[in-house]
């Protein structure tokens, strides 16, 4: 896979995450993220593909009302993304991974019976400048 390939998929997930459709969002970038995962110089840029594949299914699982799902996968998101800060591949990871915390911290203060009281207006949007 060259980076081009990858640029124009990361692309499409973005514009997938920002409509919601965070599966689709999974389902682009698993593949990137095996075929970068496999090559030696860009093995880092594995964690960053999985770090956003995370955010989506946390995303995934909060729409589907799966407290556990949710705060594990976003939890372990912020782990991988970390060392992305500020910004990796055109996409803000500084922006993205302060509002996922926030989010996760909200999810965590209204626990399992609560999820549904979740303000979905507050889910993050990835910022690309040359993107979505």
């Amino acid at each position: 896979m060259n980076s081009a390939t990858g640029t124009t998929a990361l692309a499409k997930a973005v514009t997938e995450f920002n409509s919601w459709r965070f599966y689709d969002c999974h389902e682009t970038l698993e593949d990137v993220w095996r075929e970068v995962g496999a090559k030696g110089d860009n093995a880092t840029l594995a964690n960053f593909y999985q770090g956003i594949i995370k955010v989506a299914a946390g995303f995934h699982h909060l729409l589907r009302g799966n407290h556990k799902g949710t705060v594990n996968l976003l939890a372990d998101s912020l782990r991988l993304l970390a060392p992305f800060r500020p910004s990796t591949l055109g996409v803000d990871v500084e922006a993205l991974s302060d509002q996922v915390r926030r989010c996760l911290e909200r999810v965590d203060e209204l626990g399992p019976r609560g999820l549904g009281d979740f303000n979905r207006s507050s889910i993050p949007r990835i910022e690309m400048p040359d993107g979505d």
